[in-house]
């Protein structure tokens, strides 16, 4: 399949989306264990920089995701996002326990099963000429 063009207002929301899903999980993960107490003020900063690292932790799902996507393949995207979405969220909060770089360190080999899927369906176009 060839690669479809993309309007600059779906790369802008693809952008938020690649840049949020990952903080929203792990906020919402915290509203779940914690209720309401998550929005009392604790004095820490820990909590943002937690979401701010897990912002780029994100990318390397979603830009696996994205490429899938502009290549038609959105079954694909869906089986990717549920399955290793979830797995992303919980294993960026353990490795948030270890430290910053243990966070892209899990979230890249979680990203890895997507980003050969990319590497397969790539592969695939070009052996039949697309």
């Amino acid at each position: 399949m060839a690669v479809k063009p993309v309007s600059s207002i779906q790369q802008a929301l693809f952008w938020v989306i690649a840049l949020t899903w990952l903080p929203a999980g792990i906020f919402l993960t915290a509203l779940i264990r914690f209720g309401l107490s998550v929005f009392e003020d604790k004095g820490g900063d820990g909590e943002i920089l937690l979401l701010a690292i897990s912002a780029a932790c994100g990318l390397f799902l979603a830009l696996a995701c994205g490429k899938l996507w502009r290549h038609g393949r959105k079954i694909s995207v869906y089986i990717c996002a549920l399955i290793l979405g979830p797995i992303s969220i919980l294993g960026v909060l353990i490795a948030g326990l270890l430290g910053p770089l243990m966070m892209l360190a899990y979230a890249m080999v979680i990203s890895l099963p997507a980003w050969l899927l990319v590497f397969i369906f790539y592969r695939r176009s070009k052996q039949h000429g697309n």
